[in-house]
């Protein structure tokens, strides 16, 4: 006898039980659709990886693997719907509820920031933009610019202060700050 031939019994087996195999599922775990998937997960499992010992009773060999596939299937998607159910309960941190008026302001804000920012004179300016927005330490830019470190440190300071004294954000910071000191 061939090695093949007991497969193709079993396959044979799961073809002349396919209704009654579904129906065993489909009492046992009440859904139809989820009974069809089980039995043609297991047909498919059988196809791709068949018993290594031969099978003398088919069919009660057919209902064994489909119920206990279908205990598999149905504890996956127990679990899965588990986790979903976690993380949807989960706050999306990147998701900000913020109202009109709210992003409103930041714009506004932020153009004023900007129009500080561009009133600069151009060294201040330049020395603002590399050190704060670029991350270039102020030796690099001493000499990038030809200027000594002390006079970036000035230009760099004057620009800070003119953000301070004109940005109404900066102003709230450094009022809280000074107030709990």
């Amino acid at each position: 006898m061939s090695k093949s031939s007991p497969d193709v019994e079993l396959i044979g087996a799961l073809a002349l039980h396919y209704d009654d195999l579904v129906d065993y599922i489909r009492r046992r775990f009440q859904g139809g659709q989820f009974a069809r998937e089980v039995v043609h997960d297991v047909c498919v499992q059988l196809l791709e990886k068949p018993p290594q010992q031969p099978v003398h009773l088919p069919f009660a060999f057919l209902r064994r693997v489909t119920f206990n596939r279908a205990i598999d299937r149905r504890r996956a998607d127990n679990t899965r719907n588990a986790y979903f159910e976690r993380t949807a309960e989960v706050p999306d941190w990147h998701v900000h509820e913020l109202d009109g008026a709210a992003t409103l302001s930041f714009e506004q804000q932020l153009e004023a920031l900007l129009a500080i920012i561009e009133a600069l004179p151009a060294r201040a300016r330049q020395v603002f933009l590399l050190h704060r927005i670029h991350g270039m330490p102020q030796r690099e830019i001493a000499t990038e610019l030809d200027i000594s470190v002390n006079m970036v440190t000035q230009h760099f300071s004057r620009a800070m202060r003119t953000i301070a004294r004109d940005w109404e954000p900066a102003r709230q910071v450094l009022a809280g700050r000074y107030r709990t000191q």
